[in-house]
């Protein structure tokens, strides 16, 4: 069984009830987080899931806030599968995630861009923390966690499952001017973390979040 499955959603949920409905093998805690604010989702439990906690919040968290706030509501489970809501699990995708995953590092699931769906093990999180909020609301959070976790030694693995994806399925849903400011504002922060040669979690800022706001 799956102990944790999650994602984010923001506003294509017809791509977030695609993805539950490729969901073909036991799941015990299905996490999904609602960042459109509008409380306007109402998701179906698949049948293969044992409990499904549905959180929606005033204004959304961001990428790598939603991921942490998966496994800061799930703290006991060995790993996290961690998707996109635009990809959906090929038959049998799953279970080979439950066969194959090592919780002592990060595992990454046959899908392109990498980073679109993972598996986080339970050392990297100890070892390493979670993702660096500043990078509010996509971009470079992933390039921030990869210069960590290799500065921490893991070695990553690659699983054999296999999930399609729709790529660019936010900017598409009419992002693209915020998408194109908060990029480069993004980037700049991940130079200056860089130089400073800091691999810290980072801190959630209030003047980052309004500054770089997609509301």
């Amino acid at each position: 069984m799956i102990p944790v499955l999650g994602f984010l959603t923001l506003k294509r949920f017809d791509l977030a009830d695609r993805l539950l409905a490729s969901i073909d093998y036991p799941v015990e805690n299905l996490v999904i987080i609602d960042n459109s604010g509008k409380q306007e989702y109402s998701p179906v439990k698949p049948k293969m899931v044992k409990r499904m906690w549905l959180i929606q919040v005033p204004h959304g968290l961001g990428y790598g806030g939603g991921l942490n706030l998966i496994v800061k509501t799930t703290p006991f489970a060995p790993y996290w599968v961690l998707v996109n809501d635009d990809s959906v699990f090929e038959p049998g995708a799953l279970e080979i995630i439950a066969k194959e995953t090592d919780p002592n590092t990060i595992n990454f699931l046959n899908i392109n861009p990498r980073w679109s769906g993972f598996v986080l093990g339970e050392k990297v999180v100890h070892d390493v923390g979670l993702f660096d909020e500043r990078f509010y609301p996509i971009y470079f959070e992933d390039n921030d966690y990869q210069r960590r976790i290799e500065k921490a030694g893991f070695e990553p693995k690659q699983l054999s499952a296999c999930l399609a994806h729709d790529n660019s399925s936010t900017l598409n849903s009419g992002f693209q001017g915020q998408n194109d400011f908060t990029y480069h504002r993004n980037h700049q922060t991940f130079q200056d973390k860089v130089a400073k040669d800091d691999f810290s979690e980072g801190n959630w800022s209030l003047r980052i979040r309004r500054i770089n706001s997609w509301e």
